[in-house]
């Protein structure tokens, strides 16, 4: 006789009380939250676990990059089967942003573009600033405009930090481009206005949903009195900002920052002297604990995930200093969090606030800093994160392990959907879905259960009764690892009788990973 999980669903369904029907259509639905889990048991909502390369996919390896390095602030997209890298470069006097393409994405050229001239000689990739001897660009990102109302020869947009170089006029701090691919690019006339602030690398998208521009930028909450010769004192987090027309922004708000639960990790020392005094305009005060965050959000990293139904994903590097002396911070490093957001305004860190993206083993390139690039891209059934590494921390150190200075972009694998699951421990688990109205004939499930794993789904009506012909004793195990495995009852896969009426989802699961699921045509 088989024993299985689906034998102790005989023992308890929850009664459940009518209520009003979420109208999910075709639209994959993912397990970011408990949106979708009304009741559970043995049920955790667990973070992904992306496979790092830690190949060096891209380096400053061409003749006219050999006095720069390459900086956090990329960007990638795929377009027509082609992957889109545009990289931050910098040196002594030059910042800008460079062009590599690649057919595979993990294979890179560099392609001559004669775009911009540096110390006179156009033989290089970069693509901005126009002309770096009169601008200089920090934290810009490349995206394309989904906006359906965008001009062709706008398609392409950069949000950047802008300055003028000395003697060239006066310094305008936040400006966007535009471009119709890419590579060639223009500049608004009109500034960005209506921020607060826009620091370090903004993100930005077309959000359908609501009609408008979403953009996040970093900003910065200082302590005011606690500056000057011990250190700047405060933290990073990340605003929420709207626009028409992405030069003029409202609506801000606070959407990522530090918690009560970093505050608490560690308060920071200030040793002064025993009575305030000035210094310039700075107050230095005596011996203190000034409550400060040993972590910054460094910079929003927020994205709209296309892939499924009103979800926005923020893989935020988080840069990580508990001990400050009187000129350097400790640790000085930095890594990815994962949060996640239904309405792209409130933000959840993922349970356990465990790295998403961490830094690698001493000695490697990407042993100090990591900073992920917006937007992951689709190849296949996986999700590819790019992310830059670098073997120097922020204060400008070389890890001891490392023999010289390294800085890369590199990936990271990630299976479709995967940034969060309902996970059933080997004990076993269930839940059961809020009544959903769902448009298609067939129910698919994002689901992993190894080799040793089981699922069953049953399907309830609006108050938790079984649907005749849909019940847990006629439901078909489930086992493998499938992002669209295909749910049956006796070999029945069509649930098209039930399209337009209530319907809950009752999954009993043991060693197993849920990670979405889609009714489909």
């Amino acid at each position: 006789m088989r024993l299985s999980i689906i034998t102790a669903t005989l023992l308890f369904v929850p009664m459940l009380s009518a209520q009003t029907s979420l109208a999910i259509g075709n639209r994959k639905q993912l397990f970011i939250d408990y949106k979708f889990i009304e009741a559970c048991d043995g049920i955790s909502l667990t973070s992904g676990i992306p496979y790092q390369t830690r190949e060096k996919l891209l380096v400053a390896d061409q003749g006219w990059e050999k006095d720069l390095v390459i900086g956090s602030y990329s960007t990638v997209l795929k377009e027509e089967g082609k992957v889109r890298l545009w990289y931050s470069v910098s040196g002594a006097v030059f910042d800008g942003v460079a062009y590599a393409e690649s057919d595979d994405g993990i294979h890179f050229r560099k392609p001559v573009l004669r775009l911009v001239a540096r110390d006179g000689n156009r033989e290089n990739n970069f693509v901005l600033p126009t002309d770096p001897s009169l601008v200089k660009l920090g934290g810009g990102s490349v995206m394309r405009d989904d906006n359906p109302n965008c001009p062709p020869a706008e398609r392409y947009k950069s949000w950047t930090d802008f300055s003028l170089r000395k003697g060239s006029g006066p310094k305008t701090p936040h400006r966007v481009w535009y471009s119709a691919d890419g590579l060639r690019w223009k500049l608004y006339d009109t500034p960005a206005t209506g921020l607060r602030a826009a620091d370090t690398q903004p993100s930005w998208f077309w959000d359908p949903r609501i009609g408008r521009y979403v953009g996040y930028a970093r900003e910065w909450a200082r302590n005011a009195e606690v500056q000057g010769e011990h250190g700047d004192f405060g933290f990073r987090m990340e605003s929420y900002n709207e626009s028409d027309d992405m030069l003029h922004w409202d609506s801000s708000m606070i959407a990522l920052a530090p918690d009560e639960r970093d505050f608490t990790a560690r308060p920071r020392p200030i040793i002064g002297l025993d009575k305030p005094r000035m210094k310039g305009t700075d107050i230095i005060l005596g011996e203190a604990f000034i409550p400060s965050s040993p972590v910054d959000m460094y910079s929003p990293g927020v994205f709209r995930y296309g892939e499924a139904d009103n979800v926005y994903i923020a893989l935020t590097p988080n840069h990580h200093h508990w001990h400050t002396g009187t000129e350097k911070t400790w640790p000085s490093t930095a890594d990815i969090q994962l949060s996640v957001s239904r309405d792209a305004r409130h933000f959840q860190r993922a349970p356990g606030r465990r790295p998403f993206l961490s830094v690698g083993p001493s000695g490697s390139f990407d042993s100090q800093w990591v900073w992920s690039l917006p937007n992951p891209i689709r190849m296949g059934d996986e999700l590819w994160i790019y992310y830059y590494g670098s073997n120097k921390d922020h204060n400008g150190d070389l890890d001891k392990g490392a023999k010289q200075e390294m800085r890369a972009i590199s990936r990271a694998i990630l299976r479709l959907d995967g940034f969060m699951s309902a996970e059933a421990a080997y004990e076993g688990g269930w839940l059961i879905t809020p009544p959903v109205v769902f448009e298609g004939s067939r129910l698919e499930l994002n689901l992993d259960t190894g080799a040793g794993g089981v699922a069953r789904v049953e399907l309830l009506d609006e108050i938790g009764k079984p649907i005749p012909g849909y019940a847990l004793a006629q439901a078909d195990e489930l086992n493998g690892n499938n992002v669209r495995m295909p749910v049956s009852w006796k070999g029945n896969a069509d649930v098209g009788p039930l399209a337009g009426k209530p319907v809950r989802l009752h999954i009993r699961m043991r060693a197993a990973r849920l990670y979405a699921f889609q009714f489909t045509r």
